[in-house]
This record gives structure tokens, sequence and C-alpha cells, in this order.
């Protein structure tokens, strides 16, 4: 029994133990595969097993295209072990399946390595027409971008994930809506003062009584000539303003609105209702894009009179 044991050591060897150095070629790995497969399935009993488990490198060094692989034995001494203990058809499976596995890969390693020039000029053929002159690699900046992404994807889902985000929403949704009120707000308020602004028409002074009120109103009636009642109802109204402007009622200000001349007259004035209707009636025209008529205008005029503008 132990000249066998002897005589089978000497036949692994050459193959085995003195696998490391110096590193196997693709076909010798594969050969030495196959050899372990049928020694492991040949075996006469436990011992011989045990010695094929024995006489494993660590691990095989395989030499392939200019690149040295180390690859472990750590899976296949085990199933050896096992099978030499226990010598069933389960355990020697689970050695060949492992050393199959193995020698599947070897062998897809190899037929990676047929040639392929065919192919590659085809490729480089494809890549050289017109369509493709513009393709380029990946940059730094898609790098940086692609980097930048999954950190926004992981801190979003931190976030959702987190007990605190219903809290954080909440906060974050209503500083939006404010957000939008307030740009809205602005909006509307930047674009009521711009545009009451009587310098909307060609010639118009720094300050509304710079004009005469009598020149407002003769530019209203020339609007009126013409048909354009809105211009009309407009001109009419600053007239209004330069006339009380004119008697001292208030310090002019070119960007005061109608309601706030308005709000300057107080509760007992004569002036407040007459000048309230008109600048009713003006926001609507103005503003509110109401049709303007011929009685629009004649209303106009009917309030400066009240006014004193005759």
């Amino acid at each position: 029994m132990r000249i066998a044991r002897f005589i089978l050591l000497l036949s692994l060897l050459p193959s085995m133990a003195l696998a490391t150095e110096p590193p196997l070629t693709l076909a010798q790995y594969i050969q030495q595969l196959e050899q372990l497969r049928q020694t492991a399935g040949s075996a006469r009993d436990s011992a011989a097993t045990l010695a094929i488990a024995q006489t494993l490198p660590d691990h095989w060094l395989i030499q392939s295209d200019g690149r040295v692989f180390h690859v472990s034995t750590g899976g296949v001494a085990p199933a050896l072990n096992d099978y030499a203990k226990q010598r069933t058809a389960a355990n020697l499976a689970a050695v060949t399946s492992y050393i199959d596995l193995q020698l599947a890969d070897a062998r897809g390693m190899e037929a990676a390595k047929a040639d392929d020039s065919a192919e590659r000029a085809k490729l480089a053929e494809i890549l050289a027409r017109r369509e493709f002159h513009d393709v380029r690699g990946e940059t730094w900046y898609d790098r940086w971008k692609r980097a930048a992404q999954r950190w926004l994807g992981v801190l979003l889902e931190r976030m959702l994930t987190s007990s605190a985000f219903p809290v954080v929403s909440k906060v974050i949704i209503w500083s939006l809506l404010g957000l939008a009120v307030a740009v809205a707000a602005f909006w509307v308020v930047r674009n009521y003062r711009q545009g009451n602004v009587y310098t909307t028409f060609a010639g118009a002074p720094e300050t509304v009584s710079g004009k005469p009120w009598r020149d407002w109103q003769a530019e209203a009636r020339i609007a009126a000539e013409e048909g354009r009642w809105r211009d009309a109802v407009h001109l009419s109204y600053w007239a209004a303003i330069s006339f009380l402007e004119g008697q001292g009622l208030w310090r002019p200000d070119r960007a005061r609105t109608p309601r706030e001349y308005l709000r300057l007259l107080p509760e007992g004035d004569a002036h407040r209702d007459p000048l309230r209707q008109l600048t009713r009636n003006f926001e609507r025209i103005w503003y509110g894009n109401e049709a303007a008529t011929a009685d629009s205008f004649a209303s106009a005029a009917a309030l400066l009179e009240r006014l004193g503008c005759n």
C-alpha cells in the first residue's frame, strides 16, 4: 500500500506540486485540471484521495496574454478531503463539479483568444465612416456628472427613507409656496406700478402736474375724436390728478399708484367721491381690460367737471 501511494505522489508532483514554478500556460492549466479530474475519480481508497488533496498547491499561477492569474484551490481541496472521509457518490460529484466549473472557465478564456482579426477589421471599417467621426469616449466631465448624479441619488434616497422626511418635506413645500407667492406679488406690483405711470404717453413730464390739466384734457378729447376710448379715459384720469396735484393737495411722486392718490384725500374732501369714481372706472378699463366706449369717456368727462375741471 505504501509503495502504491508513493508511486501516485510521484505521478502528481510534476504536474501539481510544481505547478506554481514557473507559471502554467492556459493549455497546461487545462491539462492539469483534466488530469486532476481523472485521478480523483480513479483513486482506489481514502488514503489515495487524501494524498491528492495534500499535493495540491495553495493556488495555480497561469500566464496568458502577458499577464499572470492566481487561481485558488480553496474549493477543490476541501471537497477532496470530504470525499476522502466519506467516499460517497455525492462527495465525488462535488469534486468533479468544482473541477468541471474551473475547466469551463479555462476553456472560455482559451476560446476568447481565438483569432478575431476579421471582426476587428470590420469594426474598424464601420467606425471609420463619416457618421462616427464625432464619436468620442467618456470625458472627465462625463465622469464627474455621473458621480454627481449618483451622489444626488444617494442623498435623495436617504432623505426619503429618513424618519425626518415628512417634516423636511413640509418645510420645503411651504418654503417653495412662499417663494412663489412672493415672486408673483412682486411681479404684479411691479407691472401695476409701471403700467399706470403716465409716461406711457410720449412727451409726459417728470411729474403729472408738470403738464397742465388742460393739456391732459385736450389730449383726452383728441383721443376720443379718433375713437381711442381707452386712451381717452386714461388721459382724463391724469387730467384729474394734475388738477388736484396743482392745487397742492399732495407732494408730486411719479411712482404713486391710483389707490395711493385716492388715500391722500381725507374722507370729508369734496374731491374724494369724483376721484374715487374716476379711479374705479380707470382701473376697470386700464387694468381689467374692460372695453372702453364713448359712454366711458363721457362719464370720465362729467367727473372731471365735478372736480372743477371746466
